[in-house]
């Protein structure tokens, strides 16, 4: 039994790990939303600008972990601005992502990531499909920092990789909209948020490699 569940651990355990990060930060955001509140609205019309310089570079240095910037603008601007804006400033920067990997290869990667994580990523990525790619996409793009980098190491072609990140990322906002939108707590809808994304995209992931390896 164990050797059986042992693959999927090796998977779904550093995406654990990213999101426990990621979830701590949001946790200070949402412990002291009123004086983070404060400070993005001492910026004035330049909040946008830092929160976009803000985003970029968690994206690019994958291991910061984001996503509490974007809870921070829910808390700011609302679910509709703040995740349009996330949409639109997160998705280019994983075509960047995508194109350092390939075009400065896995040392440059090892060392933004880390050995460690990387080696976690190698063992999913070298047989990800497209399907696959489109399910995390969709529903896991708060990992997709770090799937950008592991993805540009592979034979994928950027075509397809811009191809789904652009369109894939789209369905991703507005489930996370319609989430957001759904609960007056943001706590409770982070929560939520977590749990629905990370069921919807485990399951057809899970059967997606249950009837490649039965057809092998």
């Amino acid at each position: 039994m164990w050797l059986k569940i042992k693959p999927y651990l090796i998977f779904i355990l550093p995406f654990i790990l990213i999101i426990t990060l990621s979830y701590y930060l949001q946790g200070l955001v949402l412990a002291n939303q009123e004086e983070v509140t404060k400070w993005l609205s001492s910026f004035g019309p330049f909040v946008i600008l830092v929160y976009i310089i803000l985003q970029f570079i968690t994206v690019v240095l994958a291991p910061l972990g984001g996503f509490f910037l974007v809870i921070t603008m829910i808390a700011l601007f609302g679910p509709g601005i703040a995740l349009t804006l996330a949409y639109l400033v997160v998705t280019p920067t994983y075509l960047l992502n995508f194109y350092l990997a390939r075009r400065y290869g896995r040392p440059l990667v090892e060392k933004i990531i880390g050995k460690t994580p990387m080696g976690k990523i190698d063992h999913y990525v070298a047989d990800a499909g497209t399907f696959s790619l489109v399910i995390l996409r969709v529903f896991q793009g708060g990992s997709f920092d770090y799937l950008s980098y592991g993805l540009g190491l592979t034979k994928l072609s950027f075509k397809t990789f811009a191809a789904v990140n652009f369109l894939a990322g789209i369905p991703g906002t507005i489930l996370s909209y319609y989430i957001f939108t759904k609960f007056e707590n943001l706590t409770s809808a982070l929560l939520t948020f977590y749990a629905v994304t990370i069921i919807l995209a485990a399951i057809p992931i899970y059967f997606h490699h249950f009837r490649k390896k039965h057809k092998q």
